[in-house]
């Protein structure tokens, strides 16, 4: 199961200094100890949306979507490496930011490239340390709370752990192909192994993660708060010529899915016409899916 964004985006980023009072904002934001993480904030409005992307994906990701007329919309499986991706406002950040603040940020060693790069870290690393470095950059950035969180595959383990955490920090969640705490439930022994071991390996220098670690955690952690919520899975999937006997089938990530809605008391909805990387394929569908939750906050639910 592909954890991440993996097609190619061409990186355009503005450096600028943080400010409370504006709206906008793209750079680095310092979170002490020598460490800097880049930030992407557009749009003004209440509650702040705050996007965790998945493994090996950065902010730019919310600002890119497949092209309407590429040919791979009309596969029925998810070819998201043949795509062609766009930057351009027909994406879902500046669409949720029309309406609302909109931040997504880049986790060390997932951009490959261009200036304001997140300051590197050893890899493979823990999902606490993920929790940890977005509570520092919230801290950092001044950003208000609660926020509307938002969660993309592996995001969604650190997004699990960091709504059990700091509930205070939460007034909504909203999960996109997320990888759900419950796939270990799920799944057969070397369908759990071969995943735990994929998610370690990558490219040198690139960004890999603790499944098994981050499992555990989630585990011994306090229970989910009740928050509006929504759980959202692809309709497409990686075509069967590309899958190995030891990797999750669909059905087993929508089962898992469910099971994470059903701990949300919510429901968990497939999106027509998308691949892992919702955002990419639907960004209008993501969006709406994300200001339904916010709406919801605003009107107290």
């Amino acid at each position: 199961m592909v954890l991440g964004v993996t097609a190619t985006i061409a990186c355009a980023c503005i450096a600028c200094a943080p400010s409370a009072s504006a709206a906008d904002f793209t750079g680095p934001v310092d979170i002490g100890g020598g460490r800097s993480l880049f930030l992407d904030c557009q749009g003004e409005g209440a509650p702040t949306v705050f996007v965790i992307p998945g493994k090996g994906s950065y902010a730019e990701a919310w600002n890119a979507s497949v092209s309407p007329a590429d040919p791979i919309r009309s596969s029925p499986y998810d070819l998201i490496e043949e795509a062609k991706i766009e930057l351009g406002p027909e994406s879902a950040q500046p669409m949720v930011a029309g309406a609302t603040r909109m931040c997504v940020y880049d986790r060390p060693d997932t951009r490959p490239d261009g200036e304001d790069q997140s300051t590197p870290v050893p890899q493979p690393h823990t999902v606490q340390s993920d929790v940890d470095d977005v509570l520092s950059l919230i801290s950092a950035a001044r950003l208000p709370t609660p926020m509307v969180f938002v969660a993309h595959s592996y995001g969604g383990l650190v997004l699990d752990l960091l709504a059990r955490q700091h509930p205070e920090l939460v007034s909504g969640l909203v999960f996109s192909e997320p990888t759900s705490e419950f796939l270990p439930t799920v799944g057969r022994a070397d369908q759990n192994a071969a995943f735990n071991i994929d998610a370690q390996t990558g490219p040198p220098g690139m960004e890999s993660v603790l499944p098994d670690d981050a499992f555990a955690t989630i585990a011994a952690a306090p229970p989910l708060p009740r928050v509006p919520a929504i759980v959202l899975s692809a309709e497409k999937f990686v075509a069967p010529s590309e899958l190995k006997p030891d990797n999750y089938t669909q059905a087993q990530v929508r089962q898992a899915n469910d099971m994470l809605a059903a701990a949300l008391d919510t429901t968990n909805v497939v999106v027509p016409g998308t691949g892992h990387n919702q955002m990419l394929y639907e960004p209008r569908a993501i969006a709406d899916e994300i200001m339904t939750v916010v709406d919801e906050v605003r009107a107290g639910n």
